[in-house]
């Protein structure tokens, strides 16, 4: 059976095969191959590479011989053409000595020693950042910047700006403004004085005012009264404060022994048997006003009790006293006090008695013109 979409299909095929027909068959381009020829063995020229192995075997034949020995005898003159460029490029720093650039091999020495360290200074960190830089730029091959000062003379350029004539009203205005102290101002009372107490702190005393102190306060006024044209100073309050012996104590503390009762004493000892247990110092701002010692927390033998001079009738040796035996409510207190000093009255009021009778106990250690006597009772507090 013939349909109509046959004939049309059978159409297109017989239009499709003329259409191909008429196109010219052109022929194919073949590639060519290249095809390399191996040469001929006959045809190559000998190389005598006789004599060049024999000259290299008589100069350098010895198997035995290594590295140190090949090179030795070259090292002089390597060692000075090294010399020769060192001395080119010595130059002299600021204070007037030779230098010259860091061999290779010092830099890496000196930049494995570095790296070695935990921590480095600033010098030193400052030393291993350039050096790594250095190495970074010749890795690059980055040539360094060179920074010099130009060889010519430098002249000054001239000054634009006009001098304008200032206001001596601005001036007196400016020197007229007075500043609060920091103690009276409101930043004060929002962040504090600031007062920085010494380590070890165990007490401080804002209500006692000392002899010494009210005697500074009325020279100030005094003075502020006599000379009312001129600033005076604005003298802050502070405490005062008990806390333990340290180092930078001693030279005070000296000074107040000494002038207490005889030259030579030196208790830099007592910082080796516990001085949070065994010692007490009392002071105003920086300066030691009484200091308070015994011997160690077992054998609690009162060495030392001394107040300095303008500072005393202020209950500064009660305290230190109470806090020492604070310490060591279990323990007996002992001391040796000499029969004429107002200590007596103090040491009665905590409780010490007197046990025995020491004549020319002080002989040895004060002078022969000293008003305190040599002779001592020896005191016992016994605890509860």
């Amino acid at each position: 059976m013939f349909s109509e979409s046959d004939s049309q299909e059978s159409e297109y095929t017989e239009r499709r095969v003329k259409v191909n027909n008429l196109s010219p068959k052109l022929p194919r381009k073949k590639r060519r191959r290249t095809i390399k020829e191996e040469p001929d063995v006959e045809s190559l020229v000998e190389f005598p590479v006789q004599a060049l192995f024999s000259v290299l075997h008589s100069d350098y034949g010895d198997e035995d011989d290594t590295f140190e020995q090949l090179i030795e005898p070259l090292l002089p003159d390597f060692l000075r053409a090294r010399d020769t460029i060192e001395k080119e490029s010595v130059e002299r720093d600021e204070s007037g000595n030779l230098t010259r650039p860091l061999r290779l091999s010092e830099i890496s020495s000196l930049a494995e020693e570095l790296s070695r360290k935990q921590e480095l200074s600033q010098k030193e960190a400052v030393t291993l950042r350039k050096i790594k830089l250095e190495q970074q730029r010749r890795v690059a091959r980055i040539s360094q910047p060179v920074i010099a000062a130009p060889d010519s003379a430098l002249t000054l350029l001239p000054s634009d700006i006009s001098g304008h004539p200032i206001n001596p009203e601005v001036l007196d205005a400016l020197y007229n403004i007075q500043t609060t102290p920091f103690e009276s101002s409101f930043f004060a009372r929002l962040e504090g004085t600031r007062e920085s107490f010494p380590p070890g702190l165990i007490s401080v005393d804002w209500e006692t005012r000392t002899p010494w102190m009210s005697l500074m306060a009325d020279i100030r006024e005094h003075y502020t009264f006599a000379h009312p044209e001129r600033e005076s100073s604005v003298e802050g309050m502070a405490p005062i404060t008990y806390s333990t012996l340290h180092a930078y104590h001693l030279p005070q503390v000296h000074d107040l022994l000494e002038r207490s009762f005889w030259t030579g004493i030196d208790v830099t000892d007592a910082l080796d048997y516990l001085p949070e247990k065994t010692t007490m110092v009392a002071m105003y701002k920086k300066v030691v006003v009484g200091v308070a010692i015994i011997m160690s927390p077992i054998q609690t033998y009162i060495t030392y009790l001394a107040v300095k001079a303008g500072w005393d009738k202020a209950q500064i040796a009660r305290t230190m006293l109470f806090h020492l035996i604070s310490m060591h409510p279990d323990k007996d207190f002992t001391l040796h006090v000499s029969t004429n000093s107002s200590a007596m009255l103090l040491y009665n009021q905590f409780g010490f008695k007197a046990e025995e009778f020491v004549a020319g106990f002080y002989s040895s250690y004060l002078d022969s013109n000293s008003r305190a006597s040599k002779n001592a009772f020896r005191l016992r507090l016994r605890h509860i």
